[in-house]
């Protein structure tokens, strides 16, 4: 377009050349003067429209580079007229649209990332090249007790707050044993002597990588406590049923031959041999009782949840066992499987009453961010720490006429109701169960 201008002001000149010289040369230089002015404010127009896109441009690529992706270059009617300026305004705002896009959609992933990873119950720590914390998620802060991890120093942090980690710190995949608080926290964090302690299970795995060039370091602890209980439970049941039906089959026939061996030392009348086949199908009665008991942990079914006031189920059992309870309002309301809950404060009040049966157990609850807290205590010796950390296999049991399998059972329906059940020793004696069961 201004190449056309500039040709016919140049035409005009020619013409003008032609037509008024030598005749009138004053009148030429008129003319001319005016095809210089106009081609001259024709070039400072164009100039100045050229400027102006520019200068749009150069604003426009400042916002992108500082992340601003919400510009766009508007035009004016002789822009749209110039095919070049045209394209360069449109190519610009495409590309501006296409930087929106992605940047918002690497948004939308990184805060799902960020939920997924703060919503994780594993604890996730990366630590750059100068050995400094520079990202913790929500179960790393849970874990170490503090909530401003980023900038700390790594080795200060798990020296001071997590020493048990120390030792593990050239491992890069292995399976550790921690001693952690019932809150789920480092006991190393805890002041409070009083609070229980329990030791679990982690996985700890470490993982380099590079970021903007140097080297970082992502530290994952997994819990697998439950995990582990659960596999390990499966595998009692397996081996339970197996020994239930091997040993069904040879009490059937044995207890009937005591019975037919009963009759006939009846018929001939011989009290030794009465005694004899007494004395068998007493075992055999006592076996038989024993198979029961351990076939109750292997068919202990899915819990059928339904809501339920859990204080009066315990007010319910204070005429079987005596025991003191303390509940701050009137309602306790939980949804779970009632008779297996019973169940459960049945085991656990039946064993507070056979070690303190002198002086009475005491129950208290309380409900703490949308969760049922329980805590059973009785008066006894306590539990050795050796025995504490059996306590909850089948089969194990420091009683005479102990079958081993009550606490095993109050394990399985407290993790089939996702909940926790915890053992430790009263500072002032006695032994305390804490079930820690949410609320729906």
């Amino acid at each position: 377009m201004l190449i056309a201008k500039l040709m016919f002001l140049n035409l005009l000149f020619i013409a003008g050349f032609l037509l008024l010289l030598p005749d009138s040369p004053w009148l030429f230089s008129c003319n001319t003067s005016l095809l210089i002015t106009l081609a001259a404010l024709l070039l400072k127009r164009q100039q100045h429209q050229q400027d102006k896109i520019l200068q749009a441009l150069l604003d426009g690529l400042r916002n992108l580079q500082d992340g601003d992706f919400a510009v766009s270059l508007t035009e004016s009617s002789q822009q749209r007229q110039n095919i070049q300026q045209h394209q360069l305004i449109t190519l610009f705002n495409q590309v501006a649209d296409k930087l929106r896009a992605e940047k918002q959609s690497l948004y939308q992933r990184e805060l799902l990332l960020n939920k997924v990873v703060n919503a994780s119950n594993v604890v996730t720590v990366l630590v750059n090249h100068r050995n400094t914390v520079i990202f913790a998620n929500r179960a790393a802060q849970h874990f170490f007790n503090n909530s401003s991890l980023l900038g700390q120093s790594w080795s200060s942090l798990l020296s001071k707050q997590a020493p048990e980690l120390v030792q593990h710190n050239d491992k890069n995949d292995a399976i550790i044993q921690l001693t952690m608080t019932d809150n789920g926290k480092q006991a190393n964090t805890c002041a409070n002597e009083t609070i229980a302690k329990t030791e679990q299970s982690w996985h700890l795995s470490r993982h380099q990588l590079k970021l903007h060039g140097s080297n970082h370091q992502l530290t994952l602890f997994k819990p697998i406590t439950k995990e582990l209980h659960k596999q390990e439970l499966q595998t009692w049941k397996k081996v339970i049923r197996v020994i239930n039906h091997e040993l069904n089959n040879s009490i059937a026939p044995i207890s009937s031959m005591c019975h037919s061996g009963q009759i006939l030392a009846e018929r001939i009348d011989e009290p030794q041999l009465h005694r004899v086949f007494k004395t068998i199908s007493s075992r055999v009665n006592k076996l038989s009782e024993f198979i029961q008991n351990y076939s109750q942990l292997a068919r202990l079914s899915t819990p059928q949840k339904q809501s339920f006031n859990i204080k009066n189920t315990i007010e319910q059992l204070q005429t079987l066992y005596q025991f003191e309870l303390t509940a701050p309002q009137p309602t306790f309301m939980l949804n779970a499987d009632e008779s297996q809950i019973e169940q459960l404060l049945i085991n656990l009040l039946k064993n507070a009453k056979e070690v303190s049966a002198e002086q009475p157990s005491r129950v208290s609850l309380t409900i703490v961010n949308d969760h049922l807290d329980m805590i059973i205590r009785d008066f006894g010796p306590g539990m050795k720490p050796e025995v504490m950390e059996k306590a909850f296999l089948p089969y194990y049991s420091t009683k005479p006429e102990g079958s081993g399998i009550g606490l095993s059972i109050c394990r399985e329906v407290i993790d089939a109701h996702h909940g926790q059940i915890n053992l430790s020793n009263h500072p002032d004696g006695g032994l305390q169960v804490t079930l820690h069961l949410p609320l729906v």
